[in-house]
């Protein structure tokens, strides 16, 4: 194994160990999280989540104001006047969106490391320890669907039904009313990421098992599946009939939505996590050792720009910006056009 993926696995590892360790202290091992308004971006790092003008990068609150033991990770949600956001810790906090202060919170018995899904006035919540709660928008418990293994990707939902990913090399397709199982397939592979849901009702399911599989959310059956040589640590975006992901040895792909086949394939040269960013003109990887790449719909390169730190996931689009959430970089966040060029740099205060 070379040198880069080792250096992305160990750090995925430390997590882990962070996430599992209520004695540990904090570490810079985590990435931030990243969602927006349009006014504002709320971005989870490491001991705070942060409010952020999108005008300047200026700093409007963080919660909580006194670093303590606890960690964010996951992207935070918006909804009805609130924003919802996991720690480390096993506690689901809901702020309020302009001051901060917090609305609600509910425990669970695991860390949360995936963003919640937000359906039908209900918060569907992935943990670590495995379950799939269901919280009405005042924090109370509606149901709870558990696993064998922990969650680690945000599900996502069609219609009356949550589809959600496991560590357990399963997917589960659960009534979001009921909680009850509607149908579950063993995919071979466990799954970091989130699947992507096509308006076509088809799962796209990067596993660990370098597997990327495309599965009808009707019944689970899957439609194709195609192997790779080097392991899959990405989530494809879509754009048309064309899925755009990468792989641990810094290649990217366009393939097609029908079968899997290659329509196009592109050396980055360094390991790509996370998910594209598709923009109206290209598509933009984001590699481990802090490059932005973006790539035309068949495949050229257009542009490319060099970060500061670790890039674990694709950028947020913001109109016809790129918000970049950073690892081990001397500030976490950072705001650049779709052609690559800076716009502020947010830097946390003291």
């Amino acid at each position: 194994m070379n040198k880069r993926k080792t250096t992305l696995i160990f750090t995925l590892i430390l997590a882990t160990v962070l996430l599992t360790s209520c004695s540990a202290g904090l570490s810079g091992s985590s990435w931030p999280g990243i969602s927006t308004n349009g006014d504002t971006f709320y971005v989870a790092n490491l001991a705070h989540v942060y409010a952020i003008r999108a005008t300047d990068g200026s700093m409007i609150w963080r919660y909580p104001e006194k670093a303590s033991r606890t960690m964010y990770f996951a992207a935070p949600v918006l909804v009805e006047n609130q924003l919802i956001a996991g720690d480390y810790q096993k506690i689901l906090h809901s702020l309020n969106p302009t001051t901060g202060a917090e609305n609600w919170s509910f425990q669970a018995n695991g860390p949360w490391i995936a963003s919640p899904l937000v359906a039908n006035d209900t918060i569907f919540a992935p943990n670590g320890d495995g379950s799939l709660y269901a919280l009405d928008l005042n924090g109370n418990l509606k149901w709870k669907f558990a696993a064998t293994r922990a969650l680690w990707s945000q599900p996502v939902g069609n219609g009356d039904t949550v589809y959600q990913a496991s560590m357990d090399k399963t997917i589960y397709a659960v009534d979001m009313a009921t909680g009850e199982l509607k149908w579950s397939k063993d995919l071979g592979g466990a799954v970091i990421y989130s699947p992507t849901l096509s308006t076509d009702g088809t799962l796209y399911v990067a596993t660990l098992a370098r597997e990327l599989i495309a599965v009808n959310t009707a019944d689970g059956e899957i439609l194709w599946r195609r192997k790779f040589t080097e392991s899959l640590w990405s989530q494809p975006a879509i754009h048309e009939d064309t899925l755009f992901f990468g792989d641990l040895s810094g290649k990217a792909y366009g393939v097609s939505r029908t079968d899997g086949a290659d329509i196009w394939t592109q050396s980055l040269t360094e390991p790509v996590t996370g998910r594209p960013t598709v923009t109206e003109e290209s598509v933009v990887f984001a590699t481990e050792n802090g490059n932005l790449v973006a790539l035309s719909f068949t495949g050229e390169r257009l542009w490319s720009k060099t970060i500061e730190g670790k890039l674990y996931n694709g950028p947020v689009q913001f109109d016809d910006k790129l918000l970049i959430g950073i690892a081990l970089g001397d500030s976490p966040l950072k705001l650049v056009t779709t052609a690559g060029q800076d716009v502020w740099t947010f830097i946390p205060p003291k």
